[in-house]
């Protein structure tokens, strides 16, 4: 990222953190970020634009971390998990995302509320579909009640815990709301209690992009389920492989050489190759 285009969004954010989203001004912003105008719009055609840009960087910067926090770990890892949501909870802290949030619907701005609402909608997702590749696919059908009864939990408990106890850690609520998880997981497999389908995403994601997330979501918890009985070497090549295929653009060439010097990995490398060409 452009340096000066940097300095503009540290300026705004903390702007709109101090003051609120509407009442900072873009001469605010000039003056705080040391620019003029025209150099403004050269990065930005609104404030709006440059929100939805800090927005972004924010969820970038948390997705990064959760993907480091599942390298070389099996997406079956419990503790992995449980990083990964304190990890993206922190960055979400240090960046006042809940003030930011504040602001925007306090502007009353219709653009900006529907990004908002598109964001949460995808943490919720990410939440769904990392309790699937925990618990495996018979969890499917229950897995957005499941993601939503996880979400909420954590907000309350860490409310209501921070009034009793101020320093109380983030890991502790993380890991008592994790525990509740796994009841409730085993609980709605059992009596096949189900309220809101997974097929609501369809709504506001398309159907294809979901069934490519539940296919990498297979293929990662086949990988960890290789890691368990693999020697050194193997799960070193695993572990590698399954950090190509989080990323957003995998490396097909790359793959495909960790691959042959797998062996006996036939299936696994049809179910990817499907995978990708499905992706493109």
């Amino acid at each position: 990222m452009n340096d000066r285009r940097r300095q503009v969004m540290d300026a705004a954010h903390a702007l709109f953190v101090e003051k609120g989203f509407a009442a900072a001004s873009i001469q605010d912003i000039l003056e705080r970020s040391h620019i003029s105008k025209g150099t403004f719009y050269n990065y930005f055609s609104s404030k709006n634009e440059l929100l939805i840009n800090i927005f972004k960087r924010i969820n970038a910067e948390a997705n990064e971390q959760r993907a480091f926090i599942l390298t070389g770990r099996s997406v079956t890892d419990h503790e992995a998990f449980t990083e990964q949501i304190v990890a993206s909870m922190t960055i979400h802290k240090e960046n006042h995302l809940f003030t930011l949030y504040q602001g925007v619907f306090i502007s009353g701005d219709e653009e900006l509320k529907e990004f908002v609402r598109q964001q949460y909608l995808e943490e919720v997702k990410w939440t769904q579909k990392r309790i699937v590749e925990l618990y495996g696919n018979d969890i499917v059908p229950y897995s957005l009640d499941l993601a939503l009864l996880f979400m909420g939990n954590v907000q309350q408990l860490l409310h209501l815990s921070a009034m009793e106890e101020p320093h109380i850690k983030i890991e502790k609520v993380i890991g008592y709301a994790l525990r509740r998880l796994r009841s409730a997981a085993k609980d709605v497999k059992s009596t096949r209690d189900q309220l809101i389908s997974p097929r609501f995403l369809e709504k506001w994601f398309p159907a294809d992009e979901i069934q490519r997330e539940q296919q990498r979501s297979e293929i990662l918890r086949a990988i960890g389920a290789m890691q368990k009985e693999a020697d050194e070497r193997g799960r070193e090549l695993l572990a590698f492989l399954q950090s190509e295929l989080i990323e957003a653009e995998p490396r097909r060439s790359v793959i495909a050489a960790v691959m042959q010097a797998l062996p006996d990995c036939h299936d696994l490398f049809e179910r990817i190759s499907t995978y990708l060409e499905k992706k493109s």
